[in-house]
């Protein structure tokens, strides 16, 4: 009932679109100075929610355990098999995330070690495109996001019932947490990378969201001296949606406790983002060059 009073009270998203394309983009803002648009300039032009929720239907991963996920890209369904992120990827990712836990360890401690870099496996660039906001004509996007390893479907819930006995504990038993979860890749579902949905609300709809929900095909890279693509299917998934399942739930939860484990609580849990990896490349300068390793290319 709140969401529909709010958008009887503003502009539609067809009027502004009209607006800003019959006027021009200057001449719009001067045309509203001193008038609140509540985010209109932040909205796409289809409306996703319904009383503070969505449901992304773009993506079909009711098959994705048996390694398959369907994605309509560009108005026609599509089949894509989803494959391990490589032993290569991974020995890296592992190896990094573990030296940022010992470089925590010892700030902690006073013993020395340095802040976690921005390069590395938690940051990747994520590029979208294809969902039209009212603030440019051009849908591509690129943006940061926290990017995790999703833990395998038989271990999730015993993961998250250790992280709600550490979330009041002190750092050191939560960093022990961390170094055991990235002791091995077995520990993970390697078919899958998992972040969170920060800021798209029904007020504000960010970049990202408004691309994975029209058209999820998405890159992330990672910036490192060993450098690595990976593409995907993005799924975007409301925490309150019980038609994405019970792993994909259960995946965003997982995604929130690890997000508060290091950043303290938050007033909602917020949607995930899982990433179906399609391919990966090898990007490092000289060497990768941006040829792709999974799969095979013979």
């Amino acid at each position: 009932m709140a969401d529909s009073k709010h958008r009887e009270d503003r502009l539609s998203r067809r009027q502004f679109i009209e607006k800003a394309g019959k006027l021009g983009g200057a001449v719009f803002l001067s045309s509203l100075a001193g008038r609140a648009i509540a985010g209109e300039w932040e909205q796409g032009m289809e409306e996703y929610w319904t009383e503070g929720s969505f449901r992304q239907n773009t993506v079909d991963a009711s098959m994705e355990a048996e390694g398959l996920v369907r994605a309509c890209l560009d108005g026609r369904w599509e089949d894509f098999r989803t494959l391990q992120l490589p032993q290569g990827f991974m020995a890296w990712n592992l190896a990094a995330r573990l030296e940022v836990l010992d470089n925590i360890a010892m700030l902690f401690s006073g013993e020395g070690g340095s802040p976690p870099s921005l390069a590395g496996p938690h940051n990747a660039a994520m590029a979208t495109w294809g969902g039209r906001r009212a603030d440019s004509r051009l849908t591509i996007n690129n943006a940061f996001k926290g990017m995790g390893l999703c833990p395998r479907r038989d271990l999730i819930k015993d993961r998250m019932a250790e992280m709600e006995e550490l979330m009041n504990g002190g750092m050191e038993p939560r960093l022990q947490f961390l170094r055991d979860l990235y002791s091995s890749a077995d520990n993970f579902d390697l078919t899958k990378m998992i972040s969170l949905e920060l800021y798209s609300t029904p007020e504000f709809e960010t970049h990202t969201f408004l691309n994975l929900m029209a058209r999820p095909a998405a890159s992330l890279v990672f910036l490192d001296s060993k450098s690595y693509e990976v593409r995907g299917i993005g799924q975007l998934v409301s925490p309150d949606d019980p038609s994405a399942g019970d792993y994909a739930l259960d995946i965003v939860r997982y995604t929130n406790m690890a997000h508060t484990f290091f950043h303290g609580d938050f007033p909602r849990l917020y949607p995930g983002i899982l990433i179906h990896v399609t391919a990966v490349f090898d990007n490092t300068p000289g060497t990768g060059r941006g040829v792709r390793i999974a799969p095979p290319l013979i």
